[in-house]
């Protein structure tokens, strides 16, 4: 954690500041929290509450049919049981939560923190508020496909529809704060209640929006399945939940689907009719889960070397098309700026020349005169030109001319992560662009992206192989001994 922490403070954030890009600026720098945890997520009566209840082996969360929580809870192990109130939460310094106070009271006021006595757990749950089918909730681009570009340009569009930054009427940006409990948590669990499998509307904007990159720690679970009494009504509601998923999940191939119930006194009833005769695939579905649950703590360094690896991929590729549009249009404005120049001096030259061969002054002036007027409209063209392709440069078409020249063997070997890299990192380069100005570019060092690429090719090896379990792993046993 301390090495990831040092590669991220002394390499990628001062680039990162330098070139505007693509990494969260606002919470970069922030405190993770102080134990690993899980982020639970889910329309109301999916179950959540019950699960952590099931999970923990006492009632810390109130369950029912109706709403029962508008905010997010964490729960944490102690040595006492104790509440704390959102605003104490977030001025803790050691919790590490301090961050979602940029969201604003509304959501600081429905935020608290339960710690309990007697909890085996050395990690976090975080409960979440159940998720709404609202027409403000679903942003104009999920009606018409999935958008599988950064959020950042979600963000622009949903709050221009909502200028006070507010989805539905929660009172705060309920995507962008999921967003910020999904990028620190270690285990996401995404529940869908049998009734509406997937169809509310926070949770297409959810899906599209917040959980962008987190596939390799988002789990989706399709609870209550014990509920059904036909093996045709569980088919049903899960085909219909594929058939939500696939609207935003642009792969052929949807991810695993946990089928599983919590157990309670009605289960023992239906072990005779319906899927109760499955009973015993569902509760082993439901351990799969909380072993997933358990696995948090082990994977909060996978998850701080991936989200490394990932960072400096994103901040590569946005500092090399940076520098190559940067080149581009400096070697433009130099060429043009070498020509206005050569027309005046050329003129001139030639003026001064016809003065020295005896020519009439009155016709060497008006050879100068004609130069200088020549080298003014040669400027003022330039200008024109100039800020014609300014605009050129700033549209996708062109950005990505730029990364299709960059990235073509890669591409052309069929590289899918990097086309998704680029997804996320065109909006930051736009934006940068246009922020900075052409004429203040930064260029690029030769040693800051050498830099990102020992992070990538030697300093992230490096870490793998130190949390790898090389006791238990005869492939990396063998690896290891290759390498020596």
């Amino acid at each position: 954690m301390h090495q990831t922490s040092r590669l991220e403070t002394k390499v990628l954030l001062p680039l990162n500041e330098k070139l505007l890009g693509p990494l969260d600026r606002k919470h970069r720098e922030e405190k993770l929290p102080s134990l690993p945890f899980v982020f639970l997520l889910g329309n109301h009566s999916s179950g959540k509450s019950s699960f952590i209840n099931y999970l923990l082996q006492r009632d810390v969360q109130s369950t029912g049919v109706a709403p029962t929580d508008d905010g997010f809870t964490i729960i944490a192990p102690g040595n006492a049981d104790l509440d704390q109130d959102g605003p104490a939460l977030v001025g803790d310094p050691d919790l590490g939560f301090s961050g979602l106070r940029i969201y604003g009271p509304a959501l600081i006021q429905r935020t608290q923190l339960k710690v309990r006595k007697g909890i085996q757990a050395n990690y976090m749950l975080v409960d979440s508020p159940g998720m709404i089918d609202s027409p403000q909730t679903l942003p104009h681009q999920l009606q018409v496909g999935y958008d599988a570009n950064s959020n950042r340009l979600s963000n622009q569009q949903q709050q221009s529809n909502n200028p006070k930054g507010r989805v539905s009427d929660r009172g705060y940006d309920f995507p962008e704060v999921v967003r910020w409990y999904a990028e620190r948590a270690d285990v996401i669990l995404l529940f869908f209640d049998p009734d509406k499998p997937g169809t509310t509307g926070e949770t297409l904007s959810i899906l599209t929006r917040s959980l962008i990159g987190m596939d390799h720690k988002l789990h989706l679970v399709l609870n209550k399945v014990d509920q059904f009494r036909k093996i045709h009504d569980f088919a049903r509601a899960y085909g219909s939940l594929c058939w939500n998923l696939s609207k935003v999940i642009p792969l052929k191939d949807l991810p695993r689907i946990y089928t599983m119930c919590i157990p309670t006194n009605d289960n023992q009833m239906q072990a005779a009719e319906g899927l109760g005769a499955s009973m015993k695939d569902l509760d082993a579905m439901r351990e799969e889960v909380v072993n997933e649950v358990q696995r948090a703590p082990e994977r909060r360094v996978d998850n701080l070397i991936t989200n490394l690896y990932d960072s400096s991929r994103l901040l590569k590729m946005h500092a090399e098309v940076f520098e190559d549009l940067r080149v581009r249009y400096a070697s433009e404005k130099w060429s043009r700026s070498a020509l206005v120049a050569a027309t005046f001096v050329g003129g001139n030259g030639l003026a001064a020349s016809a003065l020295f061969t005896g020519v009439a002054i009155e016709a060497t002036a008006g050879l100068s005169i004609l130069s200088v007027l020549a080298s003014a409209g040669a400027v003022w063209h330039n200008s024109n030109v100039m800020a014609q392709l300014e605009r050129n440069l700033l549209l996708e078409e062109s950005l990505s001319e730029l990364f299709r020249r960059r990235y073509g063997r890669q591409l052309a070997d069929g590289d899918e992560y990097v086309l998704s890299l680029w997804k996320r990192v065109l909006p930051s380069l736009q934006v940068a662009i246009h922020t900075l100005g052409f004429n203040k570019l930064p260029k690029l060092k030769s040693s800051e992206i050498g830099a990102l690429d020992n992070i990538i090719s030697s300093e992230i090896p490096k870490l793998r192989r130190q949390c790898a379990p090389t006791d238990n792993s005869l492939a990396h046993q063998i690896a290891k001994m290759l390498r020596n």
